[in-house]
């Protein structure tokens, strides 16, 4: 194979993986601008509705850091949230078993109807955002998505990031 042609094809796979970086950031911002303008009356900010989305999905709860690492945010940031939210009842802090120097998230009944309630506009909005979309492409997505998230974590983990409590991305399978 001709070089020019090699560099040509090297070009555009790298110029495909940007702009396929780029293009799902940006499909995110968008999706959670919308659905933020959307649930803005139920009182509770993304931050809000992220915590209680991931506990949501651990009935057991969540131990604060782990929750704190799911969300990308601090420990001080996440008590702040977590305050705001056991105030309105949607959570408990519990010292878990193991250790009660550790505090354990759960949700309570109140979280899961404002989770309900907020998954019903998101669903309609993913419904509207795939509209025209196979199964067989959102399986690809998937699938691609699934590669690019264990590249990055192997290259954590190949920094020293190896912690085996830490947590990993979910992938959410819903049925409707």
């Amino acid at each position: 194979m001709d070089t020019a042609i090699r560099m040509t094809k090297v070009n555009d796979r790298a110029a495909d993986q940007l702009a396929i970086m780029f293009r799902a950031a940006l499909v995110t911002r968008r999706f959670r601008a919308r659905f933020a303008e959307k649930v803005r009356s139920s009182a509770q900010t993304e931050a809000r509705w992220s915590a209680l989305y991931f506990l949501s999905h651990c009935p057991e709860g969540l131990i604060q850091t782990d929750l704190a690492e799911r969300m990308g945010v601090q420990g001080p940031t996440l008590v702040r949230l977590l305050d705001a939210l056991e105030e309105q009842g949607l959570v408990a802090r519990r010292s878990a078993p193991e250790d009660r120097r550790v505090k354990r998230v759960v949700i309570l009944p109140a979280g899961l109807a404002v989770v309900g309630e907020i998954d019903i506009v998101a669903s309609d909005m993913r419904d509207a955002c795939f509209e025209g979309v196979d199964d067989e492409d959102l399986q690809t997505t998937l699938r691609v998505l699934d590669v690019i998230s264990s590249a990055l974590e192997s290259r954590a983990h190949a920094a020293g990031d190896d912690d085996p409590q830490r947590p990993r991305p979910m992938r959410v399978v819903r049925a409707r």
